[in-house]
């Protein structure tokens, strides 16, 4: 399986380009998709979006620094172009970028119906020379072109370029059969991100991914309910007070629900996907069903006070 670097270009305190389409809020969506769809696939990918910085060079230094602070097969930095031209082109530091770069331009061209500019070598963009590991830069349509704009689709985008990075990866990597879970890969995911948890992604459910399900069950009762709980991965007293007997069930949208996808799928569940917050929907319902049937609980699909602690026993 590959690593990946993803962000969207620009911060939300130094914005892109705008005109029939903005820049920032548009590339984040496709950032977000890409993720999404790189992570269902097993491989582990790490969001290095800056949404701080505030000036155009703190913004690159910041999503530079964010790039290297891990080893990665891809760095992919998601952008969209301004200045009255149309279509798509990638830009790489060399030519080495060339296959990749090639494949995400002429993908997403395809899925858009715009005109494919193509890979493009550029050695003057910050992100592209300051990074460590092998990088690309995506141009995804001109925000200012009305063609473009017309033909725009977030996940007609997003789609593209995922499938030109795990089609590059496939033709690079001869693949092997992969022991471990992919439902508990998405919750090691998840909790990466969503904890900073460190967990290697190998779809085993392990005591340290076991405790990060822990860690983000606190950091949930912490957004829901204001509890102030240490995030140390342990599930003593204070957890156990601040949970009490909050419950979820189908229709309802918080936290408690994100913990509940993602400690059932470190179980082995599949719950489609993991959100934030969550939301209680027919996916999650049949799994927590399912758990309580094994578990001998009531099966009705109800996240409530017995079958919020079994999962818990279960994850301690």
């Amino acid at each position: 399986m590959a690593t990946y670097n993803v962000h969207g270009g620009h911060s939300l305190k130094c914005r892109g380009a705008s005109g029939l389409l903005d820049e920032v809020n548009e590339d984040r969506k496709v950032k977000n998709k890409v993720i999404e769809l790189l992570r269902a696939k097993g491989h582990t990918v790490y969001d290095c979006t800056d949404d701080g910085g505030t000036t155009p060079i703190k913004n690159l230094k910041n999503i530079v620094s964010k790039c290297n602070a891990h080893k990665v097969d891809l760095d992919v930095s998601i952008h969209l172009n301004a200045g009255g031209g149309h279509g798509c082109e990638v830009y790489g530091y060399s030519n080495k970028m060339s296959s990749v770069g090639a494949r995400v331009s002429a993908n997403i061209a395809s899925a858009l119906g715009i005109t494919n500019r193509g890979f493009k070598v550029r050695t003057n963009l910050y992100v592209l020379h300051r990074t460590n590991s092998p990088a690309i830069l995506i141009e995804c349509c001109f925000v200012d072109n009305k063609e473009d704009h017309d033909k725009w689709s977030v996940d007609k985008c997003a789609h593209a370029i995922a499938n030109a990075i795990l089609e590059n990866h496939a033709a690079a990597v001869p693949q092997q059969k992969r022991s471990g879970n992919e439902n508990v890969r998405k919750a090691q995911n998840f909790a990466n991100d969503f904890v900073d948890a460190g967990l290697k992604v190998d779809g085993e459910n392990g005591p340290k991914t076991k405790k990060a399900m822990i860690k983000v069950l606190q950091k949930c009762l912490n957004l829901d309910y204001k509890k102030n709980l240490t995030i140390d991965g342990v599930p003593g007293k204070h957890t156990y007070d601040a949970l009490g007997y909050h419950y979820v069930k189908k229709g309802e949208t918080q936290y408690l629900v994100t913990f509940v996808e993602c400690a059932l799928s470190a179980l082995g569940y599949d719950v489609h996907v993991i959100e934030t917050p969550g939301i209680f929907g027919a996916g999650i319902e049949y799994a927590v069903k399912k758990l309580q049937e094994r578990r001998g609980l009531k099966a009705d699909g109800v996240a409530g006070h017995d079958t919020l602690r079994s999962i818990i026993s279960m994850l301690s």
